[in-house]
């Protein structure tokens, strides 16, 4: 794919445009190291239910944002696609954020993980347009940099890692490209993780993307497990790993 890098800086800035929609000075902005992103208000009640949160007042017009009761993390939720996780990173960053833990969703391709499973996400194919943008090298791959950290997940049950195919075209997920990633080992697909991990390198930022497998395509079958039990049990599983050794 061709390259949308330009190295020069931006005509917009993010701290600027938070600055202009929350009437707010850049101390009053503030924020803590580490954030927790989901996509989801499912996901982000099941994180709030499980800990003591206050709303952080001077980001509420533009951004609904939780501080952990006690912690240097906050939990936020971020609209699907790869510019709008893009695009928060940006903003978060801006004032004081430097880890980010996303918590999503895929679809497993490789016919091994199943509906529930936790993929630790070490790369990502870019099948998307917002890394381009943030990335000279137009390398297909781009890895996360924070992946050795998280690795201790894996002696976990219902925890693997893999590598994903980021497609910011639901409709155009092909049988054919299904079958071609399955065969050079890509394990999933959604829709935001090359994006994240290319504005978390472009920005020097510490990233790790955890999925849950909420449905599954196999032999050209699609099999979706939103509603199913093992789903539900790999996101509670998830959940858990967050509070107990995320939030910090």
């Amino acid at each position: 794919m061709k390259s949308f890098f330009d190295s020069t800086p931006p005509a917009l800035n993010p701290e600027d445009i938070v600055l202009t929609f929350t009437g707010k000075k850049g101390s009053e902005l503030s924020l803590p190291p580490r954030v927790v992103i989901t996509f989801d208000r499912g996901s982000l009640n099941s994180l709030l239910k499980h800990s003591q949160t206050t709303t952080i007042d001077a980001w509420k017009s533009f951004r609904t944002m939780y501080k952990v009761e006690g912690k240097q993390t906050i939990i936020t939720k971020s609209s699907a696609g790869g510019p709008n996780i893009a695009t928060l990173v940006e903003e978060l960053s801006s004032f004081g954020v430097t880890e980010f833990i996303l918590l999503g969703y895929c679809g497993g391709i490789d016919g091994k993980i199943r509906i529930g499973d936790v993929l630790l996400v070490n790369g990502a194919i870019r099948e998307e347009g917002t890394s381009y943008h943030y990335l000279s090298d137009t390398n297909k791959f781009i890895y996360t940099d924070w992946f050795e950290t998280w690795e201790y997940t894996l002696t976990m049950p219902g925890f693997y890692k893999g590598i994903v195919w980021s497609c910011d075209a639901l409709y155009r997920e092909t049988q054919k490209k299904i079958k071609k990633y399955k065969k050079r080992g890509i394990v999933a697909v959604e829709m935001e993780v090359a994006s994240f991990y290319a504005v978390c390198k472009f920005k020097k930022l510490k990233g790790i993307a955890f999925l849950v497998v909420s449905d599954v395509f196999n032999n050209g079958k699609w099999t979706p497990g939103f509603f199913a039990e093992d789903f539900k049990q790999g996101f509670d599983r998830l959940s858990y790993f967050i509070m107990q050794n995320v939030i910090v």
